[in-house]
C-alpha cells in the first residue's frame, strides 16, 4: 500500500492535471458531436465522435506516462506508438457506431462497452509495449484483469449516461448537459485507473549515451511530441468550433424567443384591444370586470355611453372621418377618467366606463364631465364637428347584478331609455321604470 502511495507522489501533478483537462475536453467534445448528430439528424457529426475520443484517450496515456517518469527520457518505438493511436481511433469509432445503431445495441450496452474497454486496454498495453527503455517490468494477471473490469464497468456507466443525454436532448438541455459531463468524468476516471493499474510495477532503464542513440531518440521524441501537439490542437479547435455553434444556436434561440414573445404580445393586443382606438374591447372588459368582482368591496359603476349624432358623421363625411372622430373621443374619455377608471370600446360608437366611486352623486358628477367633454367641437381633417352629444346609462355592482352580462344589459337599457327621452343626459338603471327585454 505504501509502495502505491509513493508511486502516486512520483507523478508530475501539473502535467497529470493538464492531461486530464485535455482528455476531458476531448471526451466532452465527442459526446457533444454524438448528441448533435442525434438531435439535428446530421449523420456526419457522430463520425467525428470516435476519432475525437480515441485521440483523447491516446493523449491522456502518453502525457500521464511522461508525468509518471518525468525524471527520465522515455524512448518509444514510433511504429507501435502510432499503431496504438490508430487502434484508439478505429476502436472508439466502432464503439460509437455500435452504440448508435439500435440493432447492434439492442436493449443493453454490453457490446459497445466491450468494444470501448477493449480499445482503451489495447491502446494502453500497446503504448506500454512501445517503450524501448522500460527495463524489467511486468503486470500481474490480477492487475490486468482488474484494469479490464474497471474500464468495462466505467464504459457501461459512460454509455448509460450518453444514452440518457440523447434521450433528454429534446426535452431538457440542462439534464442533457449534466449527463454529458457525467459521461466525460466517468470515462476519464476509468482510463486513469486502468493506466495506474497497468503501470504500477514499472522501472525505467537508464538512457543510452551514444550520440547515435541520442539523435535517434530525439527524433522519436520530436515525432511523438509533434503528433500530440497536432492532436491537442485539433481537439481545441473542435472545442472552439463547438462553442461557436452553441453560442450561435443560443443566440438564435434567444432571438426566436424574443420574437415569439413580441408576437404573442401583439396577438394579445389584437385580440383584447380595439384596432382603431387601442382601447380594451368587449373581451378585455369582461375579463377585467370578472377580476374586479372577485376582490371588489365598494360599489362599481358601469357607464354605457352611446354617441348622439354619430351616424350623421358617417353618412355625410364617410367612415374615415367617423374613425378619426372616434379616436379623438376615446382620448378625451381616457383623459377625463384618468387612472382611477377603465375605458373600453365595445363596438361602433358605444363605450363602457367602469369606475369605483363612494356615492351616486360622485358618479353623476363624473358622467356630466364626460358629457361636457364629448359635446366639445372637433377639428377633423375634412370638417369641424360641433353637434355631437352622448347618452349615458349606469348600472351598479352589486346593486343591479353580480355578473357582467346582467350589468352591461341594464346599463344598455338605461342608456336607450334616456336616449328616447331626449338624449345628452345620464340616468341610473331603475327596476321599476325600465324593463329588461326578454
Amino acid at each position: 500500500m505504501n509502495f502505491k502511495l509513493n508511486m502516486l507522489f512520483n507523478y508530475d501533478i501539473s502535467l497529470v492535471l493538464l492531461a486530464i483537462i485535455i482528455a476531458c475536453l476531448a471526451f466532452y467534445v465527442s459526446f457533444w458531436l454524438c448528441k448533435a448528430g442525434a438531435r439535428k439528424k446530421h449523420n456526419c457529426w457522430p463520425l467525428f465522435s470516435g476519432p475525437t475520443m480515441g485521440c483523447g484517450i491516446w493523449v491522456l496515456h502518453y502525457m500521464v506516462m511522461q508525468a509518471h517518469h518525468h525524471s527520465h527520457i522515455i524512448n518509444y518505438n514510433i511504429k507501435i506508438t502510432l499503431a496504438s493511436l490508430i487502434v484508439a481511433i478505429i476502436g472508439c469509432s466502432l464503439g460509437f457506431g455500435c452504440f448508435l445503431f439500435k440493432r447492434l445495441r439492442k436493449n443493453h450496452y454490453i457490446l459497445p462497452a466491450l468494444i470501448f474497454s477493449a480499445t482503451a486496454a489495447s491502446m494502453h498495453y500497446l503504448g506500454m509495449a512501445a517503450i524501448l527503455n522500460a527495463g524489467d517490468w511486468y503486470v500481474s494477471n490480477a492487475y490486468i484483469a482488474l484494469s479490464l473490469i474497471v474500464i468495462f464497468i466505467t464504459s457501461l456507466g459512460m454509455l448509460r449516461l450518453t444514452h440518457l443525454m440523447l434521450v433528454m436532448t429534446s426535452k431538457n438541455d440542462i439534464y442533457a448537459n449534466f449527463c454529458r459531463l457525467g459521461a466525460t468524468v466517468t470515462l476519464c476516471i476509468g482510463v486513469a485507473i486502468m493506466h495506474f493499474l497497468g503501470t504500477s510495477k514499472m522501472n525505467m532503464a537508464p538512457m543510452g549515451s551514444s550520440p547515435l542513440a541520442m539523435s535517434h531518440d530525439d527524433h522519436i521524441e520530436n515525432t511523438l511530441a509533434m503528433t500530440m501537439t497536432i492532436l491537442i490542437a485539433l481537439v481545441f479547435m473542435l472545442a472552439i468550433f463547438i462553442w461557436f455553434i452553441n453560442f450561435k444556436e443560443h443566440l438564435s434561440n434567444e432571438l426566436l424567443k424574443r420574437e415569439l414573445i413580441s408576437k404573442n404580445l401583439q396577438l394579445k393586443q389584437m385580440t383584447q384591444h380595439d384596432s382603431l382606438t387601442q382601447l380594451p374591447n368587449r373581451l378585455y372588459l369582461q375579463n377585467h370586470l370578472n377580476t374586479l368582482f372577485d376582490k371588489q368591496l365598494q360599489p362599481l359603476f358601469i357607464m354605457f355611453i352611446d354617441l348622439d349624432g354619430f351616424k350623421r358623421v358617417n353618412d355625410v363625411w364617410g367612415h374615415a372621418i367617423g374613425d378619426e372622430l372616434l379616436v379623438k373621443i376615446s382620448k378625451k374619455l381616457r383623459n377625463v377618467v384618468g387612472n382611477g377608471g377603465f375605458v373600453a370600446r365595445i363596438g361602433g360608437d358605444e363605450f363602457i366606463i367602469v369606475v369605483c366611486e363612494q356615492t351616486k352623486e360622485a358618479a353623476i358628477q363624473l358622467a356630466n364631465r364626460l358629457l361636457s367633454r364629448i359635446s366639445d367641437s372637433y377639428e377633423l381633417s375634412a370638417t369641424t364637428i360641433d353637434f355631437l352629444s352622448a347618452s349615458i346609462g349606469i348600472s351598479i355592482y352589486p346593486e343591479h347584478g353580480h355578473d357582467v352580462a346582467t350589468l352591461l344589459k341594464k346599463a344598455d337599457v338605461a342608456m336607450y331609455y334616456i336616449k328616447d327621452k331626449g338624449k345628452n343626459n345620464v340616468i341610473f338603471y331603475d327596476e321599476v321604470t325600465m324593463v329588461l327585454p326578454t
